[in-house]
């Protein structure tokens, strides 16, 4: 039997500039000057093109650039798409949305493809991801348990690990690179003193030690230093509605919870940390924590014309501004909600800016169609056609 030699050919990859003919490295600085609310669009482009945006320097190319942008998300009313797998949703139920304010450009923008987000769900950040969790079943008005994340990176979502227990009105706030929720209430309104720390990275709940307290409707935010987190206020069981004015904060190296005295409570106050400092945010005024008095003093104005007890505050640029949103004062109604953004240098308050509200548009129940061709359905199909869809659903027959 003749032998054959086989000879085997290296076949080499051959580069593909990201922008033909510029310099990868030049490409990339270009890529890293596109706006945020085009990353998605950016990384489908190709695969050369999402494989830099993905790359951990991509980040640090954005700062060189100056590019970055400080995003500021709310969990808004007024998504539509909030409905349960059929596409069902009862015609009282609440639906929210994730929203994005970018305080560079002042601009809004809805968050697509964001999953139905719970009543009263809480938010926090850590690095690129933002998670959605807890809040009340828009159905049920039960606490849950679900967790949602958001890679800003990349704008996919995905379910995360739920929560050990599930809540609504919590303390929820990142602190040393993980996500702390304590507190709130269960779903026969008892007031929880439980708390957990989510790693986002590794999708992993790791369970707490109790609070010295019960702590329904408490405030969630981050130390001075930025590494331990604080429950503040909140109100026991027994005392619905009694704020107390003290807090816990967490000390992950001992893992014990220590009390602070002292504290503004909520809801007419929203506390931030700035530059190292406590801030707290109320109706009249905006107020600092002195730590070696362990008093309060003002350092500048409320936003004028919010509403007490609506305040919602965040730092951003390096504790460089404070974004406070809450609604608008109106003795006439509903005065809508609006947004101030307080210059921390200047100790100025900008004009407040209104929140954009969002509403569904409106979309043909047949493409292309008018919408009450439905009507010359037969009764019989009656029941498959109302499960095609919500607005098939919500069509009347007479």
């Amino acid at each position: 039997m003749r032998n054959q030699k086989s000879r085997v050919q290296e076949c080499k990859v051959e580069h593909i500039d990201l922008i033909p003919g510029m310099p990868d490295d030049v490409a990339v600085d270009c890529l890293a000057r596109v706006p945020h609310a085009s990353f998605r669009s950016m990384r489908g482009v190709c695969r050369g093109w999402n494989t830099a945006a993905a790359a951990p320097d991509f980040a640090l190319a954005r700062a060189e650039a100056g590019a970055n942008e400080d995003l500021v998300y709310l969990l808004q009313f007024g998504n539509p798409a909030a409905a349960d797998a059929d596409g069902v949703a009862p015609e009282n139920a609440q639906a929210y949305g994730v929203s994005v304010y970018n305080v560079t450009t002042g601009e809004w923008r809805r968050e697509g493809a964001a999953p139905p987000v719970p009543m009263f769900a809480q938010c926090a950040a850590v690095g690129s991801r933002l998670a959605v969790l807890g809040g009340w079943d828009p159905k049920t008005f039960e606490p849950v348990a679900d967790v949602h994340v958001l890679d800003a990176s990349t704008g996919v979502w995905r379910r995360g690990a739920p929560m050990r227990s599930a809540r609504s009105f919590f303390a929820c706030a990142e602190a040393g690179g993980k996500i702390y929720v304590a507190g709130g209430h269960d779903k026969l309104k008892n007031a929880l003193k439980t708390a957990e720390a989510y790693d986002a990275g590794a999708d992993a709940w790791d369970p707490l030690p109790d609070m010295s307290e019960e702590r329904d409707e408490c405030d969630g935010m981050a130390t001075v230093a930025g590494d331990r987190f604080l429950a503040v206020s909140g109100y026991r069981t027994g005392r619905q509605g009694g704020f107390e004015r003290d807090a816990e904060w967490f000390d992950p190296a001992s893992r014990e919870w220590r009390r602070l005295e002292r504290v503004r409570a909520p809801p007419s106050a929203a506390h931030v940390v700035v530059r190292g400092r406590v801030w707290c945010i109320e109706g009249t005024a905006v107020m600092e924590y002195r730590g070696e008095r362990r008093s309060w003093r003002e350092v500048g104005p409320s936003p004028p014309g919010l509403k007490a007890g609506t305040a919602r505050a965040v730092a951003v640029g390096g504790g460089e501004r404070v974004v406070v949103t809450g609604a608008i004062e109106s003795e006439g109604g509903a005065g809508g909600h609006a947004l101030w953004v307080f210059d921390v240098k200047s100790n100025m308050m900008n004009p407040k800016s209104r929140v954009q509200e969002w509403e569904a548009d409106h979309i043909n129940l047949i493409p292309g169609m008018p919408d009450d061709c439905l009507a010359r359905v037969l009764h019989g199909s009656y029941r498959s056609m109302r499960r095609v869809c919500r607005g098939w659903t919500s069509t009347r027959t007479h």
